[in-house]
C-alpha cells in the first residue's frame, strides 16, 4: 500500500515530536562537551533520595546523582560534578532535605583549607543524617511519651484532688472552728484588746517609734559629718594614722623587746649571765648562804658583832666610855699640856 503525502507528512511529524522529546529529556543530562568529575560514597540509608536529584556543594548545585545501588550494608551512590568543583579529603557527604514538604538531595562540605584534593573517581566521606523518616518516627515516639505523660498526670491529679477532697471533708468542722477564731482574733485586733492589738492601735507606740527612727537618724547623719566623738572614731583621718603610728611603734618595741629576749637567752649581759651562768648561781647562793649562817651568828649573839647586837652590859660600857671621854675633851681647853695627861689618867682610872 502507497504511502500518500499527507501521511508521510503525519509520520514524520511523530517521528520529530518523539525525536524533541527525548531531546529534551536528555538535554540538561547529557553534554558531550562538558568534562564531569565521578565520585561515590556510602550511606547508610538514602529514603527518598533518586537518581537525578542534585549534587550541592554547601547549599550550592554542583552535579547530580548517577546511580543508586547496594553494596554489602551500606548504599552505594554515584554520583558526578561539574568540572572545577574543588572536594578536598576530608569532605564530607550527607543527605539534606531540600524543604519540609519533601525532597532530598546529597550535601557535600568543603572541607579544610589545607587538605589535598580528592582524585577523580575516589570515594568521599559520608555521615549519616537524620531523615524525615527518622524525625517522623522521633516525633510519633515522642508524642506517644507526651500522651502516656498527659495520662500520668491526669490521673496523679485525680488522685491528689480526691485526697485533698476527702481531708477537707473529714477536717470540714476543725477549719470552720480555726476561720471562726480567726475572725475573732482580728475583730479584737481592729477593736485594740490584747497587746498585739495595742502595738498596732497605740498612737503614741507608733509616735515614739517615729520620733526615735528620727533621732536615729539625725545620730547617723552626725557620725557621717564627722561630728562627735564616735564621728570622729570613724572619719578622722588623722586618728586613724595616730593609732597606725601607735601600732608601729608598739611593733618597733616589741622587735626591741624580742632582741633583749634573745641577749638573754644567749647569756649576753649582766642578765643574760643571772639567767644563763650557773657558776654565778653558785656563787649567789653560797654567798646567801654564808649571809644567813652570820646572821644566825649574830642573833645567837656569837662574835663581838654579836655581843654587841644582843649584850646590854657591853653597850652600857661603851656609853660611860664615852662619856668620859667627853668630860676629858672639855677640861683640854682650861689645863695645860701636863695637866691634860693627868685629868685624861683621873678620868680613866
Amino acid at each position: 500500500m502507497a504511502l500518500t503525502m499527507e501521511r508521510k507528512v503525519g509520520f514524520f511529524f511523530i517521528i520529530g515530536i518523539v525525536v524533541l522529546g527525548v531531546m529534551l529529556e536528555l538535554g540538561e543530562r547529557w553534554n558531550p562537551f562538558e568534562k564531569k568529575h565521578h565520585y561515590r560514597t556510602y550511606l547508610g540509608g538514602v529514603t527518598g533520595l533518586k537518581v537525578g536529584d542534585p549534587v550541592r556543594l554547601a547549599g550550592v548545585d554542583a552535579g547530580k546523582i548517577n546511580k543508586i545501588s547496594i553494596a554489602d550494608s551500606k548504599v552505594q551512590v554515584d554520583f558526578e560534578v561539574e568540572q572545577g568543583t574543588r572536594i578536598k579529603t576530608d569532605s564530607m557527604a550527607s543527605i539534606r532535605l531540600t524543604n519540609l514538604l519533601g525532597g532530598q538531595f546529597l550535601n557535600l562540605t568543603f572541607g579544610s583549607a589545607d587538605a589535598p584534593l580528592l582524585p577523580d573517581g575516589s570515594t568521599v566521606n559520608s555521615k549519616d543524617m537524620a531523615n524525615i523518616d527518622v524525625i517522623v518516627d522521633n516525633v510519633g515516639e515522642l508524642a506517644k511519651d507526651a500522651r502516656v505523660m498527659i495520662a500520668d498526670l491526669n490521673r496523679n491529679q485525680n488522685e491528689v484532688m480526691g485526697k485533698i477532697a476527702a481531708m477537707l471533708d473529714e477536717n470540714r468542722a476543725n477549719l470552720r472552728n480555726s476561720l471562726a477564731n480567726l475572725n475573732n482574733i482580728t475583730t479584737k485586733i481592729d477593736r485594740g484588746e490584747g497587746t498585739l492589738a495595742m502595738l498596732l492601735n497605740d498612737k503614741a507606740l507608733s509616735a515614739n517609734v517615729r520620733d526615735f527612727s528620727a533621732d536615729l537618724k539625725g545620730i547617723t547623719g552626725k557620725i557621717n559629718r564627722g561630728e562627735g566623738t564616735l564621728g570622729k572614731l570613724i572619719n578622722d583621718d588623722a586618728l586613724y594614722n595616730e593609732a597606725k603610728s601607735a601600732v608601729t611603734k608598739i611593733n618597733d618595741s616589741m622587735k626591741d623587746v624580742k632582741e633583749i629576749a634573745g641577749k638573754i637567752n644567749r647569756g649576753e649581759g649582766t642578765m643574760g649571765k643571772l639567767v644563763n651562768d650557773e657558776a654565778l648561781y653558785n656563787e649567789l647562793r653560797d654567798a646567801s648562804k654564808n649571809v644567813k649562817e652570820v646572821a644566825g651568828k649574830i642573833n645567837n649573839g656569837q662574835g663581838t658583832l654579836g655581843k654587841l647586837v644582843n649584850e646590854d652590859g657591853l653597850y652600857r660600857d661603851a656609853t660611860a666610855a664615852l662619856k668620859k671621854t667627853e668630860k676629858a675633851m672639855e677640861g683640854l681647853g682650861d689645863s695645860g699640856p701636863i695637866s691634860v695627861l693627868g685629868t685624861i689618867a683621873g678620868t680613866l682610872f
